[in-house]
């Protein structure tokens, strides 16, 4: 048998996916011939292809000329404003992410991915209605629903729709019809990826491939999907809900023989009667699950200098209650809500794939690691001390952080923690059931802190029944722990809340004050989250988005350093940084998006950035950028456009104060003057600040 395996766009393809190379390491393991396609990654190389790229500059500049919308004009010019450079930089940006050098070099790095997302920015415009990007991740198609499934059934049969069309015509089915597998799968992990994916599986299908589609995303929609026939007929043979490895070898026994899909477990498909139907729940032994096998996938081609893998400690929640979160539902296939493979198997697992790939970087995918757990792993690791394994992972704010604990943690490898603080209020928290104390938040952070354990901290604002001067707690958190998270490897977010399906809060609505808009929801097939509801009882959707419009000024101003509210010059996402706390284990990091304190005595150096364009706009310039754009008066213009050579900071100043002639007792006003402009600059990556190199030794 042979079965191929796909992954389609449209995510962040910083590093593979867990869930093909699991699936792929069973099917091996009995036999199967497996092959994997990350369409994902190869999706959006081809769409950032010189010739691709061009190809939609022009049809971009042909849809300007006749543009009569005003608002789809301004999304014209705006994409096109940087073409030429995108066009020029796209190869670089690209190869800035995979060099082991400059990865590591702040500004370098946020231009690049500035660069990639520009020409995306670029390819959707000239597409029309279709808007992709992956930061964050997104593929969307204007006026329609992927929740409602005859919207979907128009969306996937319109070429004109879908970015991938050319590759999946024109290199998947013509390889496919070559090397016929028996069975293709395709998997649809999130909300993304419905729109490329289906569109795949359609094709698929309509070619004659027996098709089935895997992945979390529909394992959350199995009553709905049993009601629904058609979905079938247009998407695939069958569809694996909820944990496939024991589904798909079952699946291939009854092709290779009775053909009774009834004894598949977890298989969905339409019976003799034109029915969809479901065989019998099963959940894994995740103990018994083999070593992830990601042969066959491009591990150099991923947006990352070396291979971040991901790794599996467990399945399900340790603590499972909080009320605002599907996984318990996801999770309830099994009798346990917290499955574990013991640690050492997954020490063997990390040493295994540190032998055949050379990893040493990975992403613990669990929902929440406990203290105890990860030392557990660590001791399972000390019989292979060669390895030097690094981590990253999810937690919560447990007490069991201690100081000696995050010491052995760090010890171990592990170099960066996600924590679910969520609100900055001890009431907020208990109404969700959190299960965690906010006198523990930044003792556990501190902890962490000191160790050298980087840490990220989600919160939310506008939970059912929270006021606005609980949502301001959660602001006052973040602005009186300054002292610990503006750092460089340090990042945080708030977001708007959204009630999900599934959750107590969905279940239990009226209870919590909330109002659903069950005409809404009625008309979606497929909804993940409730597309109309009122929080009754505490803040609406205008106080939310005001709070947070608020909230991130404010915390922009308070955290200038690193970030610019949501850009870092040190990377949050998972992979990248557990990469550059490796990397800056034992250096400084020396980039900024301000200009150090008075006194600093390290020399630097300011330099424009290659993307800079100078256009005269009235009484003044503007310099844009990928990042955005900065007024200048001439006069700031002028003193500027030949930057100092490296020098420390007050020297710098003084250098620039010395170009405006200015008089003495306007002198210090004049430097803070300048000091902001050159910090507007730096903000927006229009200039970038470099560390002078350090003298030779020796030298005269």
């Amino acid at each position: 048998m042979h079965v191929a395996l796909l992954f389609p766009p449209a995510t962040d393809p910083r590093a593979p996916h867990l869930a093909l190379p699991a699936l792929a390491a069973a099917l091996r393991g009995a036999g199967v011939r497996t092959t994997l396609w990350d369409l994902d990654l190869e999706g959006l190389l081809a769409l950032l292809a010189p010739e691709a790229l061009a190809e939609a500059a022009g049809v971009a500049r042909a849809r300007l000329e006749r543009a009569s919308d005003p608002d789809e004009a301004e999304r014209l010019r705006a994409a096109l404003a940087p073409a030429d450079y995108v066009l020029a930089n796209v190869g670089d940006a690209l190869a800035t992410l995979r060099d082991p050098v400059r990865f590591y070099q702040g500004p370098l790095y946020a231009d690049a991915r500035r660069c990639l997302l520009r020409a995306l920015d670029l390819v959707s415009a000239a597409a029309g209605p279709v808007h992709y990007t992956i930061q964050p991740a997104e593929y969307a198609v204007d006026g329609v629903d992927p929740t409602r499934l005859a919207d979907l059934a128009a969306v996937t049969a319109d070429p004109r729709l879908n970015l991938f069309d050319r590759l999946y015509r024109e290199r998947v089915l013509p390889a496919l019809e070559r090397d016929r597998p028996d069975v293709v799968g395709v998997s649809i992990l999130n909300s993304q990826q419905v729109l490329p994916g289906l569109t795949l599986a359609r094709l698929l299908k309509q070619a004659g491939h027996h098709v089935v589609i895997g992945g979390t995303l529909y394992s959350k929609f199995v009553p709905e999907l049993l009601a629904r026939p058609a979905f079938f007929r247009l998407f695939c043979d069958g569809l694996i809900a909820y944990e496939g490895e024991t589904a798909w070898l079952a699946l291939l026994d009854q092709l290779a023989g009775g053909r009774d899909f009834r004894a598949v477990p977890n298989y969905l498909h339409l019976d003799a009667h034109d029915r969809p139907t479901l065989g019998r729940q099963h959940a894994e032994d995740v103990n018994a699950l083999p070593t992830p096998d990601f042969d066959g996938l491009p591990l150099g081609q991923y947006l990352a200098p070396a291979p971040v893998l991901p790794l599996l400690l467990g399945k399900g929640c340790y603590f499972n209650r909080c009320k605002f979160c599907d996984i318990p539902y996801i999770n309830r296939v099994a009798s346990k809500a917290y499955r574990l493979r013991a640690p050492e198997r997954v020490a063997a697992d990390v040493a295994a794939l540190h032998e055949r790939y050379g990893a040493r970087h990975f992403v613990i995918t669990d929902e929440a690691l406990a203290p105890k757990l990860l030392l557990r792993l660590g001791a399972a690791l000390a019989a292979y001390p060669a390895l030097a394994p690094r981590f990253v992972g999810y937690a919560r704010l447990e007490p069991g952080f201690t100081p000696a604990v995050c010491e052995q943690l760090y010890a171990m490898g592990v170099r960066k923690l996600f924590f679910g603080l969520e609100s900055g209020s001890q009431a907020t928290l208990d109404a969700m059931d959190k299960g965690i104390r906010l006198a523990d938040a930044r003792p556990v952070l501190a902890a962490c802190h000191a160790a050298g354990i980087a840490v990220h901290v989600f919160s939310i604002v506008g939970f059912p029944g929270e006021t606005e001067a609980r949502a301001r707690e959660t602001l006052a958190f973040f602005q009186a722990n300054a002292d610990l998270l503006d750092h460089p490897r340090h990042s945080f977010d708030i977001h708007p809340f959204g009630l999900d399906l599934r959750t107590d809060y969905f279940d239990r609505a009226a209870a919590f004050g909330i109002a659903v808009d069950e005409a809404a929801l009625a008309g979606q097939d497929f909804p993940l989250s409730v597309p109309a509801w009122r929080n009754t009882r505490g803040l609406d959707e205008a106080a939310v988005a005001r709070l947070l419009a608020e909230f991130h000024a404010e915390l922009a101003r308070r955290y200038p350093t690193y970030r610019q509210y949501e850009n870092a010059l040190w990377p949050g996402f998972e992979e990248y940084a557990v990469l550059y706390a490796d990397h800056y284990a034992d250096r400084p990091f020396p980039y900024r998006y301000t200009l150090p304190p008075p006194g600093d005595a390290a020399p630097i150096r300011l330099v424009w950035t290659e993307s800079v364009q100078v256009a005269r706009a009235g009484d003044h310039y503007q310099a844009r950028c990928l990042g955005g754009s900065v007024e200048l008066l001439p006069l700031a213009l002028a003193i500027l456009a030949q930057p100092p050579p490296p020098l420390p900071v007050d020297a710098l100043l003084e250098t620039l104060v010395a170009r405006c002639n200015a008089p003495a007792a306007e002198r210090a006003a004049v430097r803070e003057a300048i000091r902001g402009v050159v910090d507007d600059l730096l903000a927006a990556g229009a200039l970038r600040l470099e560390p002078a190199p350090a003298p030779v030794e020796g030298a005269a």
